[in-house]
């Protein structure tokens, strides 16, 4: 514990903040020593996480001052605030999955650097070799047996908040800020967090930690200090204090017990499931859940908990075993259809799967059971805020009115509103995920009366949680699983946390499981299920450019077998010059499509830019080309940055950006030229020479456009500018959080890809000859789009390589050219296109749905 005379790191003097009118902190006073773990506990909606946000430079406060080493400080952002030595690790990772532990770790600012280089210094350019040592070093000084070079996909909730504390340690924070870490969290890993926080606060690290766990607050903190509806309450040492106390501080009143089911008549089983298994989730799952009974499911995260309440729910399939419902088979392969059987599922990840955040609280209670609220298909506002109303008051749920979105409402008050929207729909069978994750002492107290309250009137409730002390005490039998196999069963009265982590770990074997009562027990030493991992779809991944290579050439084969005249110099040559024009616009398409975003101007660009600089050849035939190929591609950066300009710093969506853009500059292409196009007469010999044979017996357009598409590959893979391309598409919030630019790389893409345009109108003249203002650059959107996608850039940002996307260029100039010549009518190029983007991007999608989260 630090020496309290030293003098606070951090200082907030009257601190207030507001959202819309709402005041969420009011004149908060709050110090932070160095050496010492500070927590800050109250309710949801107490200000806990505003003020964190505040020191994080997330959010700027409304009044009062913040003081650093005694300092009055400016924090406008999450960059500014990792400059200043405050890191804040957040209760779901800030993590960006498509990149590398190393890259996770070094993302935010750290900086390896080669020997005799000065750490603090910036990098523009990626020293791979330094990053994997010095990742590799933090990790070790923390304890944690992780591979620099593994991607983050894949890795654990408890794995990834390691790589956030290493991304703090790459930062040298003076100030740790860790709100709800410990919140999916097994006791085994919040352990391991715990003696690495010890570590860092014994090593004068300042922590400031929020937790809604008393048990964790006062094992691991040094002070605490309570906030109640967005003021100070007060501070307490721990040593001088009680639970009682700060219950009484947190909630203004005595609680009770925290945890405490009230009797319930338990009747007949009404929910069997016999046998039940899913391929690659779990396997042989036995159980039953009767009238008035609440089933407690315990494990460790990853155990397949989930994946059997989503499968009963009809969300995941199952491959064998059967489920019966008061004695009838069930066989639900949809929600929908759950829910007409009486069954309803409240899930784990409330923003995600719970609510729709954006729309109002009386819209997200009725949505699953709108017929309550319609009639004749016609919705009712009336009835519908009428029954919003009516669960408000039932669930006491705290909001300004239930017009308001769900997003305004605190972690407690949206799962109430979640609660209430199964509710409504009166099910028989009540299946919740981790009730009570994140959310405070006094919300978690009625969410457990309520189900207690819900257990007496007769309902069955399948409980999955991974607060032991929750499930000991709300469960009247409770199941544990392992690897996708349930490992022990035990009833209410002989349960103990012991008993559950030896099975949830498998530490011995669990001879004291007993039968479960609707057929035999689990097995004295059961075969762990092989759960989704991440090699196959790695392994999908890595060969995906190898697949679009071969698609090449059986394409090129069965046209070939089909006429002869594939093999024809003027069809080769067709086909190779076609093909460096798209080259060079994939290039940043691939780009855009990496960071989440879309293009759809770049045809246009390339027309204008072309025409442009043609016309000039025009009325002055002996223009340098040299000067002609510069003026084109300032001319696209130029259109490019005014795309950028547009989506980075006014918010408006890239495909509308572009949607609106293609059809102007599209406009300004017969404004500039009249409708008359340019003729080869016109077009300089030295232009057109681009595309003959150079010195070097290669034309200098597919010369230029290797030497671009190498270029990229260079910029992306050696740049500290091009992995943040990937980080801002692998997860936009985690960049903008970890204090990435991402108004400046959005708009430095979007001009480069303008950029590349521009230039390939000056190829698309040396290969054509002509440029004819209403058809150049025509579906070149179209074409690079999915030259993009066909060579493995997801379409979900976030990853895509040089050498996948120069493969589907390569596929399609062989179906722009090779169609025509087979005797195939052009017209089915579009179709092609549009199979070819469907098929990928249903690829994508698929992975993505197979491997789940470790995809």
């Amino acid at each position: 514990m630090s020496d309290p005379t030293t003098n606070p790191i951090i200082i907030c003097r009257a601190v207030g903040k507001s959202f819309a009118g709402v005041t969420v902190l009011e004149s908060v006073d709050f110090d932070l020593r160095p050496g010492e773990v500070h927590t800050l506990m109250g309710e949801n909606g107490a200000g806990k996480s505003t003020l964190m946000k505040i020191l994080a430079g997330v959010h700027r406060p409304g009044s009062g001052e913040l003081l650093l080493d005694n300092v009055p400080v400016n924090v406008p952002s999450p960059l500014a605030a990792q400059k200043l030595g405050i890191a804040l690790i957040h209760q779901e990772p800030l993590s960006f999955p498509d990149l590398s532990v190393a890259e996770n770790i070094f993302m935010s600012g750290g900086s390896p650097q080669k020997e005799g280089k000065s750490q603090a210094s910036p990098s523009w350019f990626v020293n791979w070799s330094a990053m994997y040592s010095e990742a590799a070093k933090i990790l070790e000084s923390l304890g944690v047996k992780l591979d620099p070079k593994a991607k983050v996909r894949g890795l654990s909730i408890a794995d990834q908040q390691m790589v956030e504390l290493a991304a703090a340690l790459s930062q040298k924070a003076k100030v740790l800020l860790m709100d709800e870490p410990t919140a999916a969290l097994t006791p085994e890993e919040v352990g391991d967090l715990f003696r690495i926080v010890r570590r860092l606060r014994d090593a004068g690290t300042a922590i400031v930690f929020i937790s809604h766990r008393l048990e964790e607050v006062f094992s691991i903190s040094d002070r605490i200090t309570v906030l109640r509806d967005g003021h100070c309450i007060g501070t307490r040492n721990v040593k001088e204090t009680t639970t009682d106390e700060i219950i009484r501080m947190m909630v203004g009143r005595e609680l009770g017990k925290f945890f405490e089911k009230p009797p319930a008549q338990i009747g007949e089983p009404r929910l069997k499931v016999e046998n039940l298994s899913s391929e690659g989730r779990f396997a042989d799952i036995t159980f039953e859940v009767r009238r008035g009974e609440i089933l407690g499911v315990a494990g460790l995260v990853g155990a397949g908990r989930t994946d059997v309440g989503q499968s009963i729910f009809g969300i995941h399939s199952q491959s064998a075993g059967k489920v019966t419902l008061d004695g009838k088979p069930l066989n639900i392969s949809s929600p929908r259809q759950a829910i007409d059987q009486g069954i309803a599922y409240v899930p784990e990840d409330r923003a995600h799967h719970g609510l729709l955040l954006p729309m109002s609280i009386a819209t997200n209670t009725s949505i699953a059971e709108l017929k309550k609220v319609s009639k004749f298909g016609w919705l009712s506002r009336k009835k519908d805020r009428h029954i919003a109303e009516e669960w408000r008051d039932k669930l006491r749920t705290r909001l300004r009115d239930v017009s308001q979105p769900a997003r305004e409402l605190s972690g407690g008050n949206q799962q109430k509103v979640v609660l209430s929207k199964w509710l409504l729909t009166e099910p028989q069978v009540l299946i919740l995920d981790e009730p009570t994750r994140g959310i405070d002492v006094g919300a978690k107290a009625e969410v457990h009366h309520l189900m207690g309250e819900l257990a007496r009137q007769g309902k069955s409730i399948l409980m999955i949680s991974s607060d032991l002390p929750e499930v000991l005490a709300m469960s009247d039998r409770i199941i544990v699983m392992r690897e996708g196999r349930i490992t022990g069963r035990f009833d209410r009265s002989e349960a103990t946390q012991e008993k559950i982590m030896a099975a949830a770990t498998g530490q011995h074997s669990t001879l004291e499981a007993k039968p479960g009562p609707s057929g035999p027990g689990s097995p004295a030493t059961p075969h762990p299920v092989r759960l989704r991992k991440t090699d196959a779809s790695s392994s999908l991944l890595r060969f995906r450019e190898l697949g679009i290579a071969l698609f090449v050439l059986l394409t090129f084969f069965a046209a070939t077998l089909k006429t002869r005249s594939m093999l024809a110099p003027e069809t080769l040559s067709n086909i190779l010059l076609f093909t460096p024009i798209i080259i060079v616009v994939a290039m940043g398409q691939m780009m855009v499509i990496i960071s989440r975003n879309i293009d759809l101007s770049v045809g246009s660009i390339l027309a204008f830019a072309s025409i442009a600089t043609c016309g000039i050849f025009v009325t002055h035939p002996g223009f340098p080309l040299p000067l002609a190929a510069l003026l084109a591609t300032v001319i696209g950066a130029a259109m490019g940055a005014i795309n950028g300009t547009l989506i980075a710093y006014l918010r408006v969506p890239a495909i509308i950006t572009t949607l609106g853009t293609l059809s102007a500059y599209r406009g300004l292409v017969f404004i500039y030229s009249g409708g008359r196009q340019v003729d080869s007469n016109y077009i300089p010999e030295a232009l057109i020479d681009l595309s003959n044979r150079s010195a070097i017996y290669i034309p200098w357009i597919i010369v230029f456009a290797a030497m671009i598409a190498v270029l990229t590959a260079l910029f992306l893979r050696y740049t500290r500018t091009g992995r943040e391309i990937y980080a801002i598409g692998s997860n936009p919030h985690a960049a903008q959080m970890r204090g990435i630019p991402i108004n400046r790389v959005l708009l430095l893409i979007f001009t480069l890809t303008g950029a590349l345009s521009g230039l390939a109108g000056i190829f698309y003249a040396s290969k054509f000859t002509f440029i004819n203002p209403s058809k150049t650059g025509v579906e070149m959107e179209l074409i690079t789009i999915s030259a993009a996608v066909i060579g493995g850039t997801n379409v979900f940002g976030g990853s895509g390589t040089v050498l996948g996307v120069l493969f589907g260029c390569l596929f399609l100039g062989l179906v722009n050219q090779a169609m025509p010549v087979v005797g195939i009518n052009p017209f089915w190029q579009k179709a092609v296109y549009g199979v070819a983007i469907l098929a990928a991007a249903s690829l994508d999608t698929i992975i993505q749905k197979r491997f789940g989260k470790s995809a």
